[in-house]
């Protein structure tokens, strides 16, 4: 798909925009480059994808070569004006959303010459992501125009584990990619119509659904008919993915941390 196409285009691009900007580390000391222990990150992927998307992650150094990650953000879904074929999407009510996550990283010493949180790693993640929309949609398939009020609910809820590389340079600075991140999915959607209209609201929630699923490339691939055609709601398992671009800043003071 386009979408996915121009999303793999800016990850690349951004992988080759690390891979420069970590050049200026080299000469660093590595001794030093292992004792800061906490590091303040801004995810830059979502905006691709979501509106008014802050996501902030922490990762903090807890033995030479592992970490934890926590991540808490705000995001909304992006407004859809075409909701089928005489849906039209119009004025919005309500949008907001929210993510939470955690992860547990091993920088894997045989790959890294440097210790954590510098290198190759691999760990599994848990996320959580909640979506509330409400927006009016105009009604074109009848002799007159009718419009009704739109109240959408999707919450995702996946396990998986992730491949990822992380640059630091200058000390202070810090470049994350999450390269491959397959997951575990459980997709919950909900559209319920309301207002005074004389249209088969049934009909109008199932392609609205649909164009609520192809926000989520995988999601569709993974779908049967029957599954789809729920009448506005879709409660189902399926696969997932991940992928990140973050830049973070590290701080704390100098410590020691111990080898096993």
């Amino acid at each position: 798909m386009i979408h996915q196409s121009f999303l793999n285009m800016r990850l690349f691009l951004f992988l080759i925009l690390a891979v420069f900007s970590s050049q200026f580390s080299n000469a660093q000391d590595s001794t030093m480059m292992s004792l800061r222990r906490n590091t303040i990150k801004i995810d830059f992927t979502g905006n691709l994808i979501y509106s008014n998307h802050y996501n902030v992650s922490f990762e903090r150094v807890v033995k030479q070569n592992q970490s934890y990650v926590v991540t808490l953000g705000y995001q909304e879904f992006p407004k859809i004006i075409n909701l089928g074929q005489y849906i039209e999407g119009e004025r919005d009510i309500n949008r907001s959303g929210y993510r939470v996550g955690a992860e547990y990283r091993f920088y894997l010493k045989k790959e890294n010459k440097f210790a954590a949180p510098r290198g190759v790693y691999i760990g599994p993640y848990v996320t959580s992501l909640g979506f509330k929309s409400d927006q009016g949609i105009v009604y074109s398939g009848s002799d007159v125009l009718e419009e009704a009020d739109m109240r959408s609910r999707i919450n995702i809820f996946s396990i998986g584990a992730q491949l990822g590389y992380q640059f630091v340079f200058n000390d202070r600075w810090s470049i994350d990619l999450v390269l491959v991140g397959p997951s575990v999915s459980k997709y919950n959607f909900k559209t319920q119509l309301e207002g005074d209209f004389n249209f088969d609201p049934e009909d109008v929630q199932d392609e609205i659904l649909q164009a609520l699923i192809e926000k989520f490339p995988l999601l569709e691939d993974f779908l049967n008919e029957e599954e789809l055609n729920s009448s506005g709601r879709l409660n189902t398992w399926s696969l997932g993915y991940k992928y990140q671009f973050l830049i973070g800043y590290r701080f704390g003071k100098y410590k020691n941390l111990k080898k096993k």
